[in-house]
C-alpha cells in the first residue's frame, strides 16, 4: 500500500512538472529536453508500477508501444481516448528528441509517429493532444529506449512510418527515389527476353490468335508519395526515371501488351476517389476496388479479340464496409493488428461465381475480421498463400483460355479473370518463368488448338527485380 501511494504521488509530480514546463513555452517552442531527461527516473518507484497494456496515458490518450526502427529511431505507436475523440482532437505532438516536434493527424482513433532519438541512451519525450492547432491537456510524458540491436527485417519487409500514421514497406523509398535503377544494357536484355517468349509463343500457336498481357502495378507511394516524410519527396529528382518507368517502356515496346495500372489509378485520383479507395490503409495489398480495375483492363484486351468474352462492371457488385484488422504492415512492424483496424469496402457479386471458382477462396477469416490476401484450394481452408498452381476449369468451351503468372497484387483480380474464361491456370505465387510447355498443356484441344489463348502477368512495382532479372 505505502508503494502504491508512492506511486501516486510520483505520478502526480510528474504532471505537475510537465504541466509547468509546457505551460510556460509557445506551442510551436520545443521543450528543453536536459529538464525534460530529470523527469524520469530509474529508481525503484518507477519500477513498482503494474504490468498494462500501455506504456502512459492521461483523460486524452494512452501510449501503448514505442518500438525501435532503427537503433536511435522509435515507431510511437498510441490511441486517443473516447472523451479525445468527443471533445474533436485530431492531431498528436511529440516533443523531444533530434526533431525536437513531430505533429500527426490521427487516423481512426489511433497515431504511429516515427521521432529520432538524441542519443545512445533512454529519452524522454511529451505527448500533446491538437485540436486544430490549439493544445488541450497536459502533456503525457513517457521514455522511449535507445536499442543497440535494432536492425531491418532479414526478410526485406521492413515497414517504415511516414506522415500522418501512414505505414509503407522501406523498399517502396529506394524505388521512388529510383535508387534500384537497371541499366541500359539490362533494360536491352529484359526487353530482348520478353520480345523473343513472346515469338516462340505465337509460332507455337501455330496460326491461332494468342495474346500476352504485362499489368503493372505501382507502389502506394508512388501514387501517393505524400505519405513519406517531407524530407524524402524532396530529396527526389523529378527528371530521373524510376524502375517502373523502365520496365513498363521497355515492355511496350515489344508486341506484349502492356496494363500500365498507374495511369488508370491516376485518373481515379483525379476523379476524387481516395488513395486508401485504392490501396489498403494498413496492408500492402491493393483493395478489392483496385483488383476489379485491373480485371477490366486485362479483359479489355481479351475481349478486343474474343466476341464471346464480357466484362463484369462496378453496378454487378455489391459494396459493403467492415472493419478489418491491421494487415501486413501492422503485423511486420510487429504492432498489434486488434489495435490498428481499418474500415475497408468489399465488392460481392450479384451473380453467382461458376462452381470451378467457388473453390478458390481469397480470404482467411473473415468472420473475424482478418482480410490477409491469399488463396485457399480446399474444402478445409488450408492456407496455402498463392503458393499452389490451381487449375480452373469452368467448362465454357467458348471462352478463351487463359494462364496467369502473378505476385500478390494480382490475388483477387485473377480470381475475376477466372469467372470470365474457360480454363484459367493460376501460377504459383512469385512465379514469373512463363511455361510454353504449360500454355500448351492447358490449350483448348476441342478446337484444335496448339496453345493457351492468352498470358497474363501481374507485376507489382516492389517485386519487379524478382519477375525481370537481368545479369
Amino acid at each position: 500500500m505505502f508503494a502504491k501511494k508512492r506511486i501516486a504521488i510520483l505520478t502526480l509530480v510528474l504532471l505537475a512538472c510537465a504541466a509547468m514546463l509546457f505551460g510556460a513555452c509557445a506551442p510551436t517552442d520545443p521543450p528543453d529536453d536536459s529538464i525534460l531527461k530529470e523527469l524520469v527516473d530509474t529508481s525503484s518507484e518507477v519500477e513498482l508500477l503494474p504490468e498494462s497494456d500501455y506504456l502512459a496515458e492521461n483523460e486524452y490518450m494512452t501510449i501503448n508501444t514505442v518500438l525501435s526502427v532503427t537503433p536511435t529511431n522509435v515507431a510511437v505507436f498510441g490511441q486517443l481516448t473516447e472523451k479525445a475523440i468527443s471533445e474533436g482532437i485530431d492531431s498528436v505532438r511529440l516533443s523531444g528528441g533530434v526533431d525536437l516536434v513531430s505533429q500527426e493527424q490521427c487516423v481512426d482513433g489511433y497515431f504511429i509517429i516515427a521521432i529520432d532519438l538524441p542519443g545512445a541512451s533512454r529519452t524522454t519525450f511529451a505527448a500533446t493532444a491538437i485540436k486544430g492547432e490549439e493544445e488541450i491537456g497536459e502533456p503525457l510524458t513517457f521514455s522511449a529506449p535507445y536499442d543497440a540491436t535494432a536492425e531491418g527485417r532479414l526478410d526485406g519487409n521492413s515497414v517504415s512510418v511516414g506522415k500522418n500514421s501512414g505505414l509503407y514497406f522501406t523498399k517502396y523509398l529506394d524505388n521512388y527515389l529510383s535508387k534500384s535503377l537497371y541499366t541500359a544494357s539490362q533494360v536491352d536484355t529484359i526487353k530482348k527476353t520478353v520480345s523473343s517468349t513472346y515469338r516462340a509463343y505465337v509460332e507455337r500457336a501455330k496460326g491461332n490468335k494468342v495474346g500476352m498481357v504485362y499489368v503493372f502495378v505501382p507502389d502506394v507511394t508512388t501514387m501517393a508519395p505524400e505519405i513519406f516524410a517531407d524530407k524524402d519527396v524532396a530529396e527526389k529528382d523529378p527528371d530521373l526515371l524510376t524502375r517502373y518507368e523502365q520496365i513498363v517502356t521497355a515492355i511496350s515496346g515489344t508486341m506484349a501488351n502492356v496494363v500500365d495500372m498507374k495511369t488508370v489509378l491516376q485518373e481515379q485520383l483525379d476523379n476524387g476517389v481516395s488513395i486508401y479507395d485504392l490501396y489498403r490503409r494498413t496492408d500492402s495489398h491493393p483493395t478489392e476496388y483496385a483488383a476489379l480495375l485491373m480485371y477490366q483492363e486485362v479483359m479489355k484486351h481479351i475481349a478486343n479479340a474474343d466476341p464471346d468474352v464480357s466484362i463484369r462492371e462496378l453496378d454487378e457488385y455489391k459494396a459493403e464496409k467492415v472493419t478489418a484488422l491491421g494487415g501486413d504492415y501492422v503485423k511486420y512492424r510487429d504492432l498489434d493488428p486488434e489495435l490498428i483496424t481499418e474500415e475497408i469496402t468489399l465488392y460481392k457479386p450479384t451473380f453467382s461465381y461458376h462452381s470451378a471458382v467457388k473453390a478458390i477462396k481469397v480470404y482467411n477469416d473473415d468472420k473475424n475480421g482478418d482480410y490477409s490476401l491469399f488463396t485457399t484450394i480446399n474444402s478445409g481452408d488450408q492456407y496455402t498463400g498463392g503458393a499452389e498452381r490451381v487449375v480452373v476449369d469452368t467448362d465454357r468451351t467458348e471462352l478463351p483460355n487463359v494462364m496467369i503468372y502473378r505476385d500478390e497484387c494480382g490475388i483477387a483480380a485473377s480470381v475475376m479473370i477466372a469467372d470470365s474464361c474457360d480454363v484459367t491456370l493460376l501460377g504459383k505465387n512469385g512465379d514469373f518463368a512463363i511455361s510454353l510447355t504449360d500454355a500448351g498443356q492447358y490449350r483448348d484441344k476441342d478446337e484444335g488448338k496448339s496453345m493457351m489463348d492468352y498470358i497474363v502477368v501481374f507485376v507489382s512495382e516492389s517485386n519487379i527485380a524478382n519477375a525481370f532479372v537481368a545479369d
